[in-house]
């Protein structure tokens, strides 16, 4: 993945009748907001999910289809939480990043350590702060890559995003500062890295972004209608994805993943 270059162009591709299903569905009423989705490498079958109002407390819920199996409160802030990514090691990477007003001076992303049981409790959180080089942005994707941990944040722009890329090495101690190294479609609300890598996604309210990686042009699926799409993850299969709306007892759609130039 070349991370200076950007994608030039789109193709469009309308998803077939029976491409999208539902998945499952958030029935419990503490999750009026969902903003983000990851699933469990550890837990086969959960999604992660939380709220991204300043006012909800600092948590994330682990659904199945049975409902709610845990809620893991972090020792952290809720600003603005707005996307929560994976990644093999275990751990779970949650941003407070959202920034609607441009008021921000710095914004966090929190990491946690998947639970071998899950049980409700209070897990030890390592807090990453960031700025930016160019003045504050809002941002709602995260993505983390599987293998390298590298850590991308898209901005949410009404004409087009930029994806930054943090350094390699986070300090926990100091402001790290992210540099931009793509364009990215308007509007982005969330994005993941397949579980090998090998391919990412991007989403707005109405289309998914299908890319090799950031240099290479992506394919663009027409999503189904959701109240308000804020959420997307790959599924352990690499071949479909899951999207996630805001609202009560909200829905999650299964979608399978285009077929993608060699």
């Amino acid at each position: 993945m070349n991370d200076t270059s950007s994608a030039s162009s789109t193709t469009s591709q309308t998803h077939p009748p029976d491409a999208s299903q539902e998945a499952t569905s958030i029935d419990d009423p503490r999750v009026a907001q969902s903003s983000g989705l990851a699933r469990s490498y550890l837990h086969p079958g959960v999604l992660y999910t939380h709220n991204d109002r300043s006012t909800s407390a600092p948590q994330i819920f682990a659904i199945d289809a049975s409902g709610t199996r845990a809620v893991l409160t972090l020792e952290a802030q809720a600003v603005d939480w707005e996307d929560i990514a994976s990644t093999p090691d275990g751990r779970l990477w949650v941003a407070d990043t959202g920034d609607n007003d441009g008021a921000r001076s710095s914004i966090a992303v929190y990491v946690v350590t998947e639970p071998d049981v899950l049980t409700s409790s209070t897990l030890a959180t390592t807090t990453y702060r960031f700025t930016y080089p160019d003045g504050s942005h809002n941002a709602e994707a995260l993505l983390v890559h599987p293998t390298t941990h590298r850590l991308y944040l898209v901005t949410k722009d009404p004409v087009a995003g930029t994806v930054f890329v943090a350094p390699s090495e986070l300090d926990p101690e100091g402001v790290n500062v992210l540099e931009p190294v793509a364009d990215a479609p308007a509007n982005v609300t969330a994005g993941d890295f397949s579980p090998d890598g090998s391919m990412l996604v991007l989403r707005n309210q109405g289309r998914a972004y299908f890319y090799r990686g950031f240099e290479d042009d992506p394919v663009g699926v027409t999503l189904p209608k959701q109240p308000q799409g804020e959420a997307i993850t790959f599924e352990a299969d690499g071949a479909h994805v899951l999207l996630g709306s805001e609202g009560p007892q909200s829905q999650i759609l299964r979608l399978t993943v285009p077929t993608l130039p060699s």
